[in-house]
Parts: structure tokens; C-alpha cells; sequence
């Protein structure tokens, strides 16, 4: 038993660590509503203020100070059905994140700078707390990772077609955790009937990296964009609080609260995109992404006096690897104002089956998207709409055989966007 209890906090600890891993590639998707309607072809043609994150190189090109802002609402449906006829559902599926963005041209046409707020690595994964008796003690009831970057980035045009930039990713980061805790289990319950408590996890930190881009017109109407960007490691201090702890654990020296100490790595990247405008009107593009995912192999997990109820362990190894995005995207001017867009993203799935866990119930991603676009003289507005598919998955090795069955992970996106120029 006590080996289960164990498990159960290394799974609400990768629960945490995937949701912020899935920012990258495996779950969340562009912020701005252009962005997301041409998802997979992005990073040589988006020329809104979000691209100060995305591909800075592309901020050089805007001639006026601008504005952004945008919202968004995401709607899940995660479930598991276990292989023993167990069976969870997220029980909050509405998420609603935003972001904002501002450019202001130094010197038009020649150096812009770009700041950014967003949340590229924020998710959050909430189940009820009287689920199947079989899970009760296996999956984590709240799993909550907020990420909040802060990007400033330069960008200068250092020839007639070749665009540079360089930028920073400051960011600041939260890591919940929330699990039902048998203290029936270990030496200090009185047996099957005794006790349960809870277990909350609460840690903040600050991380900083580094990104870089180019944006090359190699031909008329024909560019390629790179972006490379570096890990950025989040080292995490707050507090962890037992509920209900027995009087026997109090006597030999455990607390109903202590240190909680953590950390983990936002993963590197580098992409590549090609933009081409087939025509005056008609503009695609073509991207691909490499995510250094293998940086998460092994996350610590440190309760400070309370060690030795995690039974002697200090971490939870991963074993992630390495993935790819590969897509398209489309931009079709209707008129002076108006414009339609569509594109598609497939993701690469990194997680194994060893740590395989109902929140974060990722296979190989397909990301579809649709959007229009209105520009004004001084304002744009955007509207998109994308459905991420996660085929469901079958786990029939997982560490823990409770967790072996079919998870399905789907989400409805829609997202709005406001430019104000001035």
C-alpha cells in the first residue's frame, strides 16, 4: 500500500509536469485568433503582434504601434475508462485564458520592439474527489500549472529581405497539486477503515531563456522563417499540507505541513516555416517544429520533514522523448478588409505508457482550424475556431495496472482577437 500512495503522488506530479510540457506541442495552441486559424503554416507569415513570441523577426514589418489583445474559451472533454471498468471525467471543462501583446516601431521599416504576456505553458486538470473507489488514490483531483511569460523582443531589418530578432522569456510560474491522501495505508492508520486526508502542493518560481528568429524573402513572395528557443528551468519553493494526519505520524516527528520544492524544464525548440503568396490574394504556408521534450527525464519532488512518506523516494522519472509538429496554413484575401483562413498541425506524441495518467490523455494531436479576419484603417478584429483530436488511446503497460485502459482528450477552442493601432 504504501508503494500505491507513492505512485499516486508521482502521478499528480507528471500530471503537472505535462500539462506544462503540453504548452509547447502537445496541448496548447496559438493565442491569437490569426495564429490559431492558420496553426500549422504560421511562422513565416503571421504579421499580428503575437508573433513578438511566435516569430519575432515579423514585428520589424509593422509600420504603426499596436495593440492586442486577445480571448479565448476552451472546452475538454477528457475521460478514462480503465481496463477494471473504472471510469473518470474532468469535472471542470471550461478554460479561459488570455493574452496581450504591443508593438512600437523604433525606426519604421528598419528596428521594432515587442513585449508580450502571455500563457503558453498554463493548463489545468480537475477531477472530482469522490471518483471510482479503484482511482480514488491513484489520480490526483487537481493538477493546476500556471505560467505566466513575459517576452520582450527586438527586431531589425538587416537587408533589403532579411529580417533578425532576439528575445527573452521571462517567466513566472505556480504548480498546484491536489490528491487524496490513505493514511490507512502506511504504518500510522489503524487499517482499511481508518483515515483519509488530503494532500495540497503549492510552489512558485521564476525562470528565464532566451529565443532568436530570422525571416529571409529568398524570392519575390517567397520567405523562410527559423525560430530556435532555449529550455527554460522553473526551480519551485512554496508549502505542502497534510489534512487529518494520524497522531502516531505527528509523535515520530511528521507535520501537518512543511517545504514543498520542485522544479522542471519548459523544453527548447526550433522550427522552420515557409510563407509563399501563390497570389495577390492568396497566401500559404508551411511549417515544421522540433521540441527538445527529452529535457523532462527526471523531476525532483522534495516535502522537506515529510520525506519519508513519499517512501523513501525523491522524483519521478519521465522518460519523455523528443517530438515533431508538422503543418499548413491558408490566408485567402476576400477584399481590402476581409480575409479567411484555415490550416491544420499534426503533433507528435512524447509521453510513454509507463507514466501514462488521465490528465494528461495526449496521443498524437490533430489540430484543424478556421478563422476570418476584419481590418480597419486603425483596428483589426479576429474570430477562430479550432478542434484539437486526440485519437483515444490504449495503455496496457502503465506502471500502475489501475491506470491501463482508454483515454480520450478532446478540446473545442475559440478565440478572439483585437488589434488597436496608433
Amino acid at each position: 500500500m504504501k508503494s500505491r500512495a507513492f505512485h499516486f503522488l508521482l502521478a499528480a506530479l507528471a500530471t503537472a509536469t505535462s500539462l506544462s510540457h503540453a504548452a509547447e506541442t502537445l496541448s496548447v495552441v496559438p493565442d491569437s485568433a490569426q495564429a490559431l486559424s492558420t496553426v500549422g503554416g504560421r511562422f513565416a507569415n503571421l504579421d499580428d503582434a503575437s508573433a513578438t513570441r511566435v516569430s519575432p523577426a515579423n514585428i520589424v514589418e509593422i509600420e504603426r504601434p499596436e495593440l492586442l489583445i486577445n480571448l479565448a474559451a476552451w472546452n475538454g472533454d477528457i475521460r478514462f475508462d480503465g481496463a477494471t471498468s473504472s471510469s473518470v471525467k474532468m469535472s471542470q471543462s471550461w478554460v479561459y485564458p488570455g493574452s496581450l501583446y504591443f508593438v512600437a516601431p523604433i525606426i519604421p521599416k528598419k528596428v521594432a520592439f515587442g513585449f508580450g504576456i502571455s500563457s503558453p505553458f498554463g493548463m489545468a486538470a480537475t477531477f472530482p474527489k469522490e471518483m471510482d473507489p479503484q482511482l480514488r488514490y491513484v489520480i490526483p483531483y487537481e493538477a493546476r500549472l500556471l505560467a505566466l511569460d513575459f517576452t520582450p523582443a527586438l527586431s531589425f531589418k538587416m537587408a533589403k529581405n532579411l529580417n533578425v530578432a532576439i528575445g527573452m522569456d521571462i517567466i513566472y510560474s505556480e504548480l498546484t497539486l491536489g490528491r487524496i491522501y490513505p493514511w490507512f495505508a502506511g504504518p500510522f492508520g489503524p487499517g482499511p477503515n481508518g483515515p483519509e486526508g488530503e494532500l495540497e502542493m503549492k510552489g512558485s518560481g521564476w525562470g528565464v531563456g532566451g529565443y532568436a528568429g530570422i525571416n529571409w524573402e529568398f524570392a519575390k513572395g517567397h520567405r523562410i522563417a527559423i525560430v530556435g528557443r532555449l529550455p527554460v528551468t522553473i526551480n519551485y519553493e512554496g508549502e505542502h499540507k497534510f489534512s487529518n494526519i494520524p497522531a502516531a505520524a505527528q509523535g515520530v516527528g511528521f507535520s501537518d505541513r512543511g517545504s514543498f520544492q520542485s522544479d522542471m524544464t519548459f523544453p527548447g525548440s526550433i522550427a522552420v516555416g515557409y510563407g509563399v503568396d501563390v497570389t495577390d490574394r492568396l497566401t500559404l504556408g508551411f511549417d515544421f517544429q522540433w521540441s527538445d521534450n527529452s529535457s523532462h527525464d527526471d523531476i525532483p519532488l522534495d516535502l522537506g520533514n515529510n520525506q519519508p512518506l513519499l517512501g523513501g523516494a525523491n522524483g519521478a522519472a519521465l522518460s519523455w522523448k523528443d517530438s515533431i509538429d508538422l503543418g499548413t496554413g491558408v490566408t485567402y484575401k476576400l477584399n481590402k478588409n476581409w480575409r479567411v483562413r484555415g490550416g491544420y498541425l499534426y503533433s507528435e506524441n512524447s509521453q510513454p505508457e509507463l507514466n501514462y495518467i488521465p490528465s494528461a490523455a495526449v496521443n498524437d494531436r490533430h489540430v484543424f482550424g478556421l478563422g476570418v479576419g476584419w481590418r480597419g484603417e486603425s483596428r483589426s478584429v479576429d474570430l477562430a475556431y479550432a478542434y484539437v483530436f486526440n485519437p483515444t488511446r490504449t495503455i496496457g503497460s502503465n506502471a500502475d495496472p489501475a491506470l491501463n485502459g482508454n483515454y480520450k482528450h478532446q478540446w473545442h477552442v475559440l478565440s478572439l482577437s483585437i488589434t488597436q493601432k496608433f
